[in-house]
C-alpha cells in the first residue's frame, strides 16, 4: 500500500491522473497522501472482488500487469537502440559498445518471447472458461489510456519534477570515493 500509494501521489503530483489535484494532495495533519492512498485501497478491493466474481479475469488483469511492465522495462532500451545507443549522457559506467548493443537487443529480445508467452492459454483444450483473456484486459488498459492522454494528459502532464542539482554527479568525486576505498581494503 505504502509504495503504491506514494507512486499513484507522485503522478498525480506531476499531472498523469484524471482528477491530479485531488489525489496530489497531502494531509497536512498526517503527512502523507491519504487520497492517494484511498484510491488504492479501492482499486485492491475491487480487483479482490473481480478475483470473488471470476478467476479467469483476475489472472487476465495480473498477466496484463506483467505484459505491460515487461514492455515499460523495453521501451527506453528499444527508444535507446533505434537512435544509434547516443541518448545517454555522459556516466561513470559504460559498457564496451558492442556488449551494449548486445545486452539491449537480448532485453528486447526477453521481453518480446516472454510477452508472447504471457498471451498463450494456460492449458489445452482451449475453452472460454479457461482461455487467456490478457489480451483483452491488455487492450482495455490501452484503449483507457490513450483516451485519457488526449482527453486530459497532453494538457495536464508535466512529467516527472526531478532536482536536477541532486542528480548532477561530477565523475570524478565518484572515481575517487571508489579509489579511496579500494586503498582502505588493501590497507585493511
Amino acid at each position: 500500500m505504502t509504495t503504491s500509494s506514494r507512486m499513484t501521489w507522485a503522478f498525480a503530483r506531476d499531472g498523469g491522473l484524471p482528477a491530479s489535484r485531488i489525489f496530489a494532495k497531502v494531509h497536512p495533519a498526517l503527512e502523507l497522501p491519504l487520497n492517494s492512498l484511498l484510491l488504492t485501497n479501492v482499486c485492491v478491493i475491487i480487483f479482490g472482488c473481480i478475483f470473488l466474481g471470476s478467476s479467469s479475469a483476475f489472472n487476465a488483469i495480473i498477466s496484463a500487469s506483467v505484459v505491460a511492465l515487461g514492455v515499460s522495462y523495453a521501451m527506453p532500451i528499444a527508444i535507446n537502440c533505434l537512435r544509434g545507443r547516443r541518448m545517454l549522457g555522459q556516466r561513470p559506467f559504460v559498457l564496451p559498445e558492442a556488449f551494449a548493443w548486445f545486452a539491449n537487443l537480448l532485453g528486447i529480445a526477453y521481453v518480446t518471447v516472454t510477452t508472447v508467452l504471457f498471451l498463450f492459454p494456460p492449458e489445452l483444450p482451449v475453452t472460454g472458461s479457461n482461455m487467456n483473456y490478457c489480451i483483452v484486459a491488455f487492450a482495455i488498459v490501452l484503449i483507457i489510456s490513450t483516451f485519457q492522454w488526449f482527453v486530459d494528459g497532453r494538457k495536464n502532464f508535466k512529467g516527472p519534477q526531478v532536482d536536477a542539482q541532486v542528480l548532477q554527479v561530477d565523475t570524478s568525486t565518484v572515481t575517487n570515493a571508489i579509489a579511496a576505498d579500494d586503498d582502505e581494503k588493501i590497507v585493511q
